[in-house]
C-alpha cells in the first residue's frame, strides 16, 4: 500500500500545473509511434551471495513488435507557451547478455510519464521536462526467473526512477482541428528494478523519432 500511495502523490504532482491553469486556453491531444536508438549504458545486476554483474548494455526496442512502442500526450496552450503531459511506452531488451543472464527486458514496458514545458520558436515547438519511469521488468538471472505478479496491484509494475526529456517538433494542419506532426526527442533515465534475490540498476539514454496525429479540442489555432 505504501508504494501505491507514493505513486498517487507523484501522479498528483504531475497533474498540478493542469489543475491550476486558468481559462482562455487551447487544448489538444495526440498519439504517435516511432523508432528509437538506445546508446550503450551501464547495467549493474546484484543478487545476494553472488558477484555483481557489470556491463555496458546494448538494448533493442523493436517498436513495431507487440507490445508496440507508442506515445500519448495531452497539452494546453496560452498564446505561444504551454504545458504537456506525456506517456511514452518505451521498451528495452538486452542484446549483449553475459552467460549469467538468460533474459533481461523491460518491454511491457519502460513507461516514461513526464510533465513538459512547451514553447514556440521559429516555426517549431520545443519542449523540456521530466517525470518518472514506471517499469514492468522481466528477467531470468542465473536461471532464477523473476515473477511478474508483484508490484503495483500485483500486475508487475513498479515506480522505478526519474527521467528527463527534451524534444523539438513540427506540425502541419490537415483540417481545421486536425494536424500531423514529427518529433525528435532525447531521453535520459535511471531506474532500479527488482530481480530474483536482488536488483538491477539500469541507465537508459535514447534518441526517439516519432510521427503522429493530433486533434485540437477548440477552434483556436496556434500561431
Amino acid at each position: 500500500m505504501r508504494r501505491e500511495t507514493y505513486v498517487g502523490v507523484l501522479l498528483l504532482w504531475l497533474f498540478v500545473p493542469f489543475l491550476s491553469l486558468g481559462q482562455n486556453r487551447s487544448w489538444e491531444i495526440g498519439i504517435a509511434g516511432g523508432a528509437v536508438h538506445n546508446f550503450r549504458t551501464p547495467l549493474r545486476i546484484q543478487q545476494h551471495d553472488f558477484e555483481t554483474i557489470r556491463l555496458d548494455a546494448r538494448y533493442r526496442t523493436e517498436p513495431f513488435n507487440p507490445p508496440v512502442y507508442y506515445d500519448i500526450r495531452v497539452s494546453t496552450w496560452k498564446e505561444a507557451r504551454g504545458w504537456e503531459l506525456k506517456l511514452t511506452h518505451h521498451k528495452l531488451t538486452l542484446r549483449n547478455n553475459p552467460p549469467e543472464v538468460q533474459r533481461f527486458s523491460i518491454t511491457d514496458g519502460f513507461n516514461l510519464l513526464t510533465l513538459n514545458r512547451l514553447w514556440q520558436y521559429k516555426g517549431f515547438i520545443w519542449s523540456a521536462g521530466g517525470g518518472l519511469v514506471v517499469t514492468h521488468p522481466e528477467s531470468t538471472i542465473r536461471n532464477k526467473h523473476f515473477p511478474e505478479n508483484r508490484g503495483i496491484l500485483n500486475k508487475g509494475y513498479y515506480v522505478s526512477g526519474p527521467t528527463l526529456v527534451a524534444a523539438v517538433s513540427k506540425r502541419y494542419y490537415v483540417a481545421n482541428r486536425w494536424f500531423v506532426f514529427g518529433e525528435g526527442r532525447a531521453t535520459a533515465s535511471y531506474v532500479q528494478v527488482p530481480v530474483t534475490d536482488g536488483e538491477a540498476r539500469v541507465t537508459n539514454v535514447a534518441l526517439h523519432a516519432l510521427a503522429g496525429i493530433g486533434f485540437k479540442l477548440n477552434r483556436t489555432l496556434l500561431h
